[in-house]
């Protein structure tokens, strides 16, 4: 059985080696059909632009770094409908701990989360060994990589086209693939792209915002002189007035003038454009197009509906949850073999983040204790904490309950008591 680490080439291996350790990728890594024109506000919008504002940059690394530290297991389900987790499985420590030689299963998913939420794909490459079984997941560049159908009703391949590396074509089993919101189910759409207008606009207040303050003098208005001067002396002029009012860091100082020149204020101040409250509203319209609450983006005057439990809550359940469904079902299609799909599954564990606080939490243990479906290990895993031994396994029932349908127990006789 050829080992795994041969099983790519050197000339593969290498480029992904350079995709893994590149600070900023290649320029046709953000290119994709339609995207890339001006939007109405004038700018063009792609993924490298997209992330300079910060609104997309705080989305994207809120869901990716809260998906990819999540702790993904592979569990065996068993004959009596309990799981168990399948650690000695070729794939759990993929998912948990090492994806390949060079980088971890948390920088891998959270590459993977980045690609999904900025271009709708996600792919990386399956290397198998002899028996089909797993042994290193490489994340490839969404542009690099079309998935294509030869023949109507054929099965799906994946044309690859990486610099440096000759195109390849790459088997189903060869391709993990994590489409978002798709017309299809195999191709996801770019919710930048969807979006682009929006985007674009929070771009263009930046720039405009930027240029104001750099270029712009902070008191705006129009400087009369009541003599026509000649060039060196117009000249002399603006570059004094330049020097000693315009930009940001002038804002606020006493203007004099000499000759008898005037300043009139025009235009509109930034508080008349309203600037900020435009630049907000962009916020939450981003904040809206990645489905994350406006306090997760450190909004000071966003505040959670109810407390912070429930905000929790909502975020694990309507943000988090159909992107951990996504990652889950994809490996069992993808990842695992036909033959163990019935039997093995994986799964990430959000106990952590649907936690209260402690109060709320003792309150919880000490009911599950109480009536019988919690033991005192089960309590101390969900805390981090090791087991005591055999006897923390030991379920307790109140007195007073029995099976439904059954005759309560008879009460005990104070006069038999007394004799005894």
């Amino acid at each position: 059985m050829p080992s795994p680490s041969r099983t790519l080439s050197s000339r593969v291996r290498s480029a992904l080696r350079a995709f893994l350790l590149s600070e900023e990728p290649p320029e046709s890594f953000w290119k994709w059909p339609g995207v890339g024109r001006p939007t109405l506000s004038g700018v063009s919008v792609t993924d490298q632009t997209a992330l300079r504002v910060t609104a997309v940059l705080s989305c994207v690394k809120v869901l990716a770094e809260s998906i990819s530290t999540l702790p993904l297991m592979v569990f065996e389900r068993e004959r009596n409908g309990d799981k168990r987790p399948a650690v000695e499985h070729p794939l759990s420590p993929l998912l948990h701990t090492l994806c390949n030689e060079e980088a971890t299963a948390q920088s891998v998913r959270e590459t993977l989360c980045a690609h999904v939420l900025l271009r709708g794909n996600a792919y990386a490459r399956v290397v198998r060994d002899g028996g089909g079984t797993v042994r290193e997941i490489w994340p490839i560049a969404p542009a690099t990589i079309r998935p294509d159908r030869p023949r109507r009703g054929g099965p799906l391949v994946f044309r690859v086209s990486e610099a440096g590396v000759p195109p390849e074509t790459l088997r189903a089993d060869q391709v993990w693939r994590i489409p978002g919101l798709s017309w299809g189910g195999v191709t996801g759409l770019s919710p930048i792209a969807l979006a682009r207008e929006g985007v674009g606009l929070a771009m263009a207040l930046e720039q405009n915002t930027a240029s104001a303050l750099r270029h712009g003098a902070r008191i705006a208005g129009v400087v009369t002189h009541p003599h026509v001067m000649d060039d060196p002396e117009y000249k002399r002029f603006k570059n004094s007035w330049d020097d000693a009012y315009a930009g940001v860091t002038n804002a606020g100082k006493t203007v004099i003038l000499e000759q008898g020149a005037k300043f009139e204020k025009v235009g509109m101040t930034f508080e008349d454009l309203q600037f900020l409250e435009l630049k907000k509203f962009q916020v939450a319209e981003i904040a809206r197009l990645f489905r994350v609450p406006l306090h997760m983006l450190y909004d000071t005057q966003a505040q959670p509906r109810a407390n912070m439990e429930q905000a929790s809550l909502e975020f694990v359940v309507y943000t988090l949850r159909p992107w951990l469904v996504r990652f889950e079902q994809t490996i069992a299609r993808d990842l695992l073999l036909p033959s163990e799909r019935g039997r093995f599954f994986a799964e990430h564990n959000v106990a952590g983040l649907l936690r209260g606080d402690f109060a709320a939490r003792m309150a919880g243990y000490a009911q599950g204790r109480q009536w019988g479906w919690w033991s005192v290990n089960d309590v101390r895993r969900l805390e981090s904490l090791n087991s005591i031994g055999p006897e923390g396994d030991i379920y307790l029932q109140p007195l007073n309950m029995s099976r439904a349908g059954d005759a309560p127990p008879a009460a005990p006789d104070p006069q038999k008591e007394t004799t005894a």
